[in-house]
């Protein structure tokens, strides 16, 4: 007996995939990613890792270290230009030249001199009388000659003590213009040292402006690193799913934050 044909299945596999390729479709969800590129100069400058939360606004990077060092040095410097800017002392001005006292003991000194060099130097010769009668002139001889030698001796110690009291007031006088000259010497010098200490003021003082100038120069350099570094917020919630390494350049460290955005 012949058996009977069994019939050709041709819509049943059409019947079993269909199943299949829905539930594919209703499998498949599409995510949204956002993407922060971060510079950094040390890894410890990143505050999130892969697989982390993260909140709106929550920080992913904040150069901490590097702020702190820029900010100390910031306030060493002004500590610095605050020194430098007090002002210092003004030289005091040279008082006027005063010899007074030197010039008075001078023309003391001619003075003395000019009424000593007036006196007279001899003692006057007395007028003795002379007899008619030779007898009694040559009786009074003998005196005479006496007083004659008296005082020719007295003029002699006149005349010394005189030259002895000359030389003294010309020692003094001489003295006298040597410590003038010697303090017109002394003020000349001390008109030296003025001018000295006024250069030196003056090169001081613009040493300061130099290095104020220099420090100020520096501060803002400074100021304008720290204004670059920013803490970078993450602008959206949901879950850090890469840190990729873009590359190095000097110090900084460039890196992509990927986060998977938390659907609303």
């Amino acid at each position: 007996n012949p058996q009977p044909s069994t019939p050709t299945p041709t819509a049943i596999p059409n019947l079993q995939k269909q199943p299949i390729i829905q539930l594919q479709q209703s499998a498949t969800k599409s995510t949204k990613r956002h993407r922060i590129q971060v510079q950094v100069v040390s890894l410890n400058d990143l505050k999130i890792a892969e697989g982390s939360e993260v909140a709106v606004g929550q920080i992913i990077s904040d150069r901490t270290d590097e702020r702190q060092s820029l900010e100390a040095e910031r306030d060493q410097i002004n500590n610095s230009i605050k020194q430098l800017s007090i002002p210092a002392s003004q030289l005091a001005e040279l008082p006027p030249p005063n010899f007074a006292v030197e010039e008075a003991a001078i023309a003391q000194l001619k003075n003395e001199l000019y009424l000593l060099e007036s006196r007279p130097s001899q003692v006057q010769g007395e007028t003795f009388f002379r007899f008619k009668d030779e007898n009694l002139n040559k009786l009074l001889e003998a005196e005479k000659l006496e007083k004659v030698a008296v005082r020719v001796q007295e003029s002699a110690n006149n005349q010394v003590k005189l030259a002895e009291s000359k030389a003294k007031l010309a020692g003094q006088l001489n003295s006298a213009v040597a410590a003038l000259n010697k303090a017109k010497s002394n003020y000349q010098y001390q008109q030296y040292e003025h001018s000295l200490n006024l250069v030196r003021q003056q090169s001081e003082f613009q040493r300061q402006q130099y290095q104020v100038a220099s420090l100020v120069g520096k501060k803002q350099e400074i100021e304008g690193k720290l204004r670059e570094i920013t803490q970078i917020k993450s602008p959206v919630a949901g879950k850090v799913r890469r840190i990729k390494n873009l590359g190095q350049k000097d110090r900084q460290i460039n890196l992509e934050v990927v986060i998977d955005v938390k659907q609303s």
